[in-house]
């Protein structure tokens, strides 16, 4: 109290007179800036992210599982998007109605998980620490579509020796696209 009515008295000096006044250490003498030792520095370290991006390819109707892993990350928030759009803050799930998205708190990060995964889940998911200067990681998910295939003459087609036949097949559906190749059953 005494320091503080003394510098109040010296702050209104100082205002009548015009003078200006330095700081002086005696006007507060239990203030330290000193950066504290031990465990205590790591908080002062800036986080960094132990995964790295990564393409994962996953079967239409499966699990996909999503790593962001981040050293020093106390105090910092994690931030997922697909293809720009924010999908979560931390843990909290943003949008999503039919309950496919979760999020897997862990000390060292989150992971983003996408049950029932479907081809409108394909896309870039990044992982965004905000931070000052955010920084992030970018995961490329790949959904696998199991192929439709149609033979267009059926399944069986008789020809006499020497003539000529047609086999025709499309592909209707399939993700990536698949490679079609015939060979003859002996």
């Amino acid at each position: 109290m005494k320091n503080m009515l003394r510098f109040l008295l010296v702050s209104l000096s100082l205002l009548f007179t015009g003078h200006s006044y330095e700081f002086q250490d005696d006007l507060y003498p239990d203030y330290h800036n000193e950066v504290p030792q031990g465990n205590s520095v790591n908080s002062l370290l800036s986080p960094n992210f132990i995964s790295t991006s990564q393409g994962y390819t996953v079967n239409e109707g499966e699990t996909a599982r999503l790593p962001c892993k981040v050293k020093n990350l106390h105090g910092f928030v994690l931030l997922w998007k697909k293809d720009g759009q924010i999908i979560s803050v931390g843990q909290h799930i943003i949008d999503d109605d039919n309950n496919r998205i979760l999020s897997e708190s862990r000390t060292d990060g989150i992971a983003l998980i996408l049950r029932q995964v479907r081809p409108t889940d394909s896309g870039f998911y990044s992982c965004q620490i905000s931070a000052p200067q955010p920084r992030f990681i970018q995961h490329k998910l790949h959904i696998r579509v199991k192929p439709v295939i149609q033979i267009d003459e059926g399944t069986e087609i008789i020809l006499e020796e020497g003539s000529y036949g047609n086999l025709t097949c499309s592909i209707l559906s399939g993700t990536p696209e698949p490679n079609l190749t015939w060979r003859k059953e002996t």
